[in-house]
């Protein structure tokens, strides 16, 4: 079975859901191990997984094969999981050749096979092979960035390329320290010019555990480097393990509050509030559930007027965080509540540049000249929930320009946090439908669908995904031609 340790404010649902899947649970917390009775094991994790700093999903560290695993777990339970992976695993080795000077870094390009990456320039030539290790990767925006400064790590101790002893700054206990120092230092009376870095796992591990670990290690040091001796193409030396970033859209977070209600008591929007900053509010009210479930009701209503409180409300500031598959999240432009109503909110967002090109107006036609006046503004539907957000476009004389439909992940509405205004979030899912107006009765497109195979061919999103979003699309198209008599 697979071992997995979970943080965080999805912890319980998640355990929920993955012991039903042959994963196993170690070092669990407390409320987790007493909830479902389980021992505490001290063994290291497979996959080791905890919130997102933004708290809209986790980060789940493991090798491939594993987080794939893990994804089809997820999305077969909750549905809509987008997952990013990066196309090279962090502290992977690589036999890689020079392609050159990267023109815009001014760092050489190295070739890894799948995908190049950058290395500080070191003199290198064209053509020239060059061992290298992935220090830091991403989810396929940006190269990711090398060094040719190699270490071997494993799971309690890492084999560094210089004659040293460390410690995690983790390990906190002071015996502890001192024996693995002591440890270290006799071990690398045998590792030759490798140093050590004990990890925070080594203070859970034996003498032998932790000797034969370096063992291993210098065992795979040596393949290695005889593998790199032997090859004339680009290829994987040594596999590291994989950062995947998992997104809980609005969909998932409900399919995860049904999860956990099955376990102890649960209010709605569990956690949609967790993830919004209420989580001591939101325990301490079910705490008070679970003591007296008859007022169960009362008790949540009043939850609900408390967050409620905090809510954008007409003349309020508010953003839209519009984020994109591949995990950028963009700012649009600020915009204030200015009707709000039984179906959500009207914002209107106002264009201050005679410059900004707005992607509606960049798809109409040529020939068809589009004034984009100072003073420009759009007016923005927000439903909570709704897999659509409308967006209007006007001149500065209240002319209407199009209509934008986005087609997206359910619609949320955040409250203000204190230090900021409250804020609308979703998940673009790139295919979208606009509406013009410069025929007779206006022209419907759905745009971008190029955008949308991209994003299942990352492994964002499945086909299924892709699919309901398309007919998504494809529904509205439909219906706006027929309002239209197109």
């Amino acid at each position: 079975m697979i071992k997995a340790r979970i943080r965080g404010i999805y912890a319980q649902s998640l355990t929920q859901i993955m012991l039903q899947n042959h994963f196993e649970m170690v070092q669990p917390t407390p409320e987790v191990a007493r909830r479902f009775g389980l021992p505490f094991r001290s063994e290291i994790p497979d996959v080791d997984i905890w919130d997102r700093s933004d708290l809209q999903g986790i980060v789940a560290i493991a090798y491939e094969s594993i987080l794939v695993k893990l994804t089809e777990v997820l999305r077969r339970r909750l549905g809509w999981v987008i997952t990013r992976t990066p196309r090279v695993a962090k502290s992977s080795i690589y036999n890689g050749f020079v392609l050159g000077r990267d023109e815009k870094t001014g760092q050489t390009r190295i070739d890894l096979g799948i995908i190049s990456g950058l290395l500080p320039d070191r003199g290198l030539r064209r053509g020239d092979n060059v061992m290298v290790q992935v220090r830091a990767h991403d989810y396929g925006r940006k190269a990711p960035v090398l060094s040719s400064s190699i270490t071997i790590p494993g799971r309690s101790a890492v084999l560094l390329p210089e004659p040293v002893v460390r410690l995690s700054t983790k390990i906190k206990d002071q015996e502890t320290r001192a024996n693995l120092m002591t440890l270290g230092r006799k071990l690398r009376d045998h590792t030759e010019d490798w140093g050590i870095l004990w990890r925070t796992a080594a203070e859970k591990l034996t003498e032998e555990e932790l000797r034969n670990e370096v063992e291993d290690l210098l065992d795979v040091a040596q393949r290695i480097y005889s593998k790199y001796s032997e090859l004339e193409t680009t290829d994987l030396l040594f596999e590291g393990t994989s950062n995947a970033d998992i997104e809980f859209p609005a969909e998932v977070k409900e399919a995860l509050d049904k999860t956990r209600a099955k376990i102890k008591p649960t209010v709605d929007k569990h956690h949609f509030y967790k993830s919004a900053g209420y989580a001591p509010l939101v325990d301490l009210v079910e705490l008070v559930i679970e003591d007296r479930p008859e007022e169960r009701k009362y008790i949540t209503s009043k939850l609900d007027k408390v967050i409620g409180l905090d809510m954008p409300r007409v003349d309020d500031p508010i953003n839209i965080e519009h984020v994109k598959l591949d995990g950028r999240s963009i700012l649009l432009t600020k915009g204030r509540v200015v009707e709000a109503n039984s179906r959500g909110l009207i914002i209107r967002r106002q264009f201050r540049h005679t410059s900004r090109k707005l992607k509606l107006l960049q798809d109409y036609p040529e020939g068809v000249e589009v004034p984009r006046d100072d003073g420009d503004y759009a007016l923005t539907e927000v439903v909570p929930g709704s897999m659509t957000l409308v967006t209007e476009y006007y001149s500065r004389n209240d002319e209407l320009k199009g209509t934008y439909l986005n087609i997206n992940t359910g619609v949320e509405l955040y409250p203000s946090n204190g230090s900021g205004p409250g804020r609308i979030r979703y998940v673009d899912l790139e295919i979208d439908v606009i509406k013009t107006p410069f025929e007779e009765n206006g022209r419907v497109r759905v745009i971008d669908q190029h955008l949308l195979k991209r994003a299942v061919q990352r492994g964002f999103i499945t086909k299924e995904m892709a699919n309901q979003a398309r007919s998504r699309a494809d529904a509205i198209h439909d219906e706006l031609l027929g309002q239209s008599g197109s």
